[in-house]
């Protein structure tokens, strides 16, 4: 009988998502390997760098994903972020003021806002001094059937193979050269590979070639450009404008928004189209735009530093892709954008990927998946092949339907948010939920009833939530279960505005016979 080893797992990618899994599948007693294609992030600068990452809105469902791995970890990224109560909605008239829209009237929970750069160097501080890790290093090649791995890194030019030891992040210098991996190297062995390298994911197109997975991408019409509102040393803790709200400049096909930094400064992204970009090429043209559309931010910044940044900063594309299945046999899994890429609009890109992690865990703790196998490298093993397929398809509504929102909310944080029947629906919602109150046991002080098997106890879901709480501060809740039921809550105020509706048509028809029957005998 062959002697038990510990499982080898190589995550490609160190990113939010990937280095939370390491330190999971490390937790599980995995051997664990990690691959990034970046340079190491730990002790440098954490100021934004390529000026194309949205501030990240860290709400429950991250939180959760984080306490179920570590504890600690939610605690420190709380600790590092600043929580954010609500909407402010910033109107073009000077005349009228910012007016606050609550995300969770009810309960008083927040969204947290933190810069990617933190939170990516805080997760990789936190892989254990175990887990190997090697930058700049790129996978190149997957052979499935023999279960190995190649990569190219470079330093200052020169490409590297790994596998060899002399390689890695601090490989020698060439004179610039690149040489492609060789294909008679030994590679690096693994009995499963996750691939947690974002939207355009080598170990997806890798996954693809022995496996028949059904890909989808779509752009929408927007572009993002990221701004900056700087500290103001006047104001207290050196916040131009309310550190707690997520700021929004809703001008219905365009907006702007702000998230607050521990500095006091706020990062800015403007969605515009790209057709309406191209006739703001000038520089008075850009000029004219913001003091138009954005006079509030024009205040507080300057019109030079915003038309700066706005000419000098890159554009972004915004994508959504679609992949079914997310895994390969034994061999492979996809997780975070690598598998699910969305707008950002909801704020759950990160969450949901980090939500990804703890129920991929799920999955590997019901089917009893053990930390070793008996099994040499190449061979397909049968609990871990289920594991793995039943995740993939019992995941994929849920990815499916918070693509589906994230674009239904951007609808509503650009125009919607500006109507009076979303703000009536709002406080409709808030009077509901505390008329039909969910049970007590999905609530935050009950931790939601979650466990290491069951990551949606609050399924079917009960009582009267809004679809925000529901999808942002219900981690108990698939998102899924969240969508089903806010278009069944749809329906019934549907229902019983068409029924007062009809009511109120048919009492004023009752009084005005009534009425006339009276002039009538009177006359």
């Amino acid at each position: 009988m062959s002697t038990p080893r510990p499982r080898k797992a190589l995550v490609i990618g160190a990113g939010p998502v990937g280095s939370l899994t390491a330190i999971c599948l490390h937790r599980r007693v995995w051997e664990v390997e990690v691959w990034e294609s970046r340079e190491d992030p730990r002790g440098q600068s954490t100021e934004m760098a390529n000026l194309r990452s949205i501030n990240l809105n860290m709400s429950a469902r991250g939180l959760e994903a984080l306490r179920s791995v570590d504890p600690s970890l939610a605690e420190m990224l709380q600790n590092e972020s600043i929580p954010m109560k609500g909407r402010m909605i910033h109107h073009v008239s000077p005349t009228m003021p910012p007016s606050s829209q609550i995300y969770d009237p009810r309960t008083h929970q927040v969204g947290y806002s933190l810069s990617r750069p933190i939170l990516n160097q805080r997760l990789v501080e936190a892989l254990p001094s175990d887990v190997k890790i090697r930058f700049k290093t790129k996978l190149s090649r997957v052979d499935f059937r023999k279960r190995r791995a190649w990569g190219i890194g470079a330093e200052g030019g020169k490409a590297y193979k790994l596998g060899d030891e002399a390689g890695g992040a601090n490989g020698d210098k060439s004179d610039g050269k690149t040489e492609e991996a060789e294909e008679d190297h030994e590679g690096t062995g693994f009995d499963l590979i996750i691939g947690a390298d974002g939207s355009w994911s080598k170990t997806r197109s890798e996954m693809m070639r022995v496996e028949r997975v059904d890909f989808s991408q779509s752009f929408i019409q927007h572009a993002y450009i990221e701004l900056h509102m700087p500290p103001d040393a006047s104001k207290p803790g050196g916040y131009a404008m309310d550190a707690n709200h997520l700021h929004i400049w809703p001008r219905h096909s365009f907006m702007l928004i702000g998230l607050p930094n521990k500095d006091g400064s706020f990062t800015l992204t403007l969605f515009l189209p790209f057709s309406s970009l191209a006739t703001l090429e000038t520089r008075p043209a850009a000029e004219a735009f913001f003091r138009d559309n954005f006079p509030s931010a024009v205040d507080i910044v300057g019109i030079k530093p915003l038309v700066d940044d706005f000419e000098n900063n890159p554009r972004g594309n915004l994508v959504t892709t679609h992949v079914l299945p997310t895994s390969y046999s034994s061999h492979a899994v996809l997780l975070g954008d690598a598998s699910h890429s969305m707008v950002p609009f909801y704020g759950q890109g990160l969450n949901c990927g980090l939500e990804d992690v703890r129920v991929f865990n799920s999955y590997l703790e019901r089917f009893n998946v053990p930390p070793t196998t008996t099994l040499p490298l190449g061979e397909t093993e049968p609990v871990l092949e289920q594991a793995l397929a039943a995740y993939s398809d019992e995941r994929d509504k849920d990815l499916r339907a918070i693509t589906e929102l994230a674009m239904q909310n951007y609808v509503e944080m650009r125009s919607k948010v500006l109507s009076p029947l979303h703000i009536l629906r709002r406080h409709l919602d808030t009077l509901l939920s505390n008329l039909i109150p969910r049970p007590a046991s999905a609530s935050p002080a009950s931790g939601f009833g979650i466990s290491l098997t069951d990551p949606f106890p609050g399924q079917p879901v009960r009582g009267w939530n809004s679809l925000y709480e529901m999808v942002t501060f219900r981690p108990d809740i698939g998102y899924a279960a969240a969508l089903e039921r806010e278009k069944w809550q749809g329906r019934v105020v549907e229902r019983v505005a068409w029924g007062l509706g009809v009511g109120t048509v048919g009492v004023a028809g009752v009084a005005a016979s009534w009425g006339y029957r009276m002039w009538a005998r009177r006359a």
